[in-house]
């Protein structure tokens, strides 16, 4: 029940699916869960990262903006758990399928949306996760080696018409 798509630095899986996303809802399939969308400003600066709750379109930032000065950019630990509030209340509500934006260095910490990805997976809920390649070996040791690599949008958007099928004539 978790589909995982793997990205690399080059290749950022945001467009590809938000584009999932809506072909799925113009199929009539209920989506939850968190998009991310990041914004380049100037050389000097970090960019923006955004997350939006797939269901009721709120976005929350999860970067600090530490400054023209500062070397990098930081997530920012209460952005981070306002968006993890969001995938909490997209669980409850039980969707055909529930997209998470990452599996990053947080999750693989433990902390993160670790926990809010662990509840979907109890509640039975098909999930997709964005999961980087340099991060595969913590998600094989976090989530025991589960998961199906989904390698392009095609395989994306029929894998999920095919557990939300299937999760309709189980019920």
């Amino acid at each position: 029940m978790i589909g995982i798509v793997v990205y690399d630095r080059d290749s950022r899986p945001d467009v590809m699916l938000a584009d999932t996303v809506r072909r799925l809802q113009g199929r009539g399939l209920t989506v939850g869960g968190l998009l991310q969308e990041a914004k380049g400003d100037d050389a000097s600066c970090c960019e923006t990262l955004t997350l939006q709750d797939i269901g009721t379109g709120r976005r929350v930032d999860i970067f600090q903006n530490r400054g023209p000065g500062a070397r990098g950019c930081r997530l920012d630990p209460a952005g981070l758990a306002h968006a993890a509030s969001f995938l909490r209340a997209a669980i409850e509500a039980r969707p055909d399928v529930l997209f998470v934006n990452r599996f990053g260095r947080q999750e693989a910490e433990g902390r993160g949306l670790a926990d809010e990805i662990a509840a979907a997976v109890l509640a039975e809920i098909p999930i997709v996760v964005a999961v980087g390649e340099a991060l595969l070996p913590a998600w094989q040791a976090y989530a025991g080696g589960e998961g199906t690599r989904l390698d392009g949008p095609a395989a994306l958007e029929a894998w999920c018409l095919a557990r939300s099928e299937a999760g309709a004539q189980a019920a």
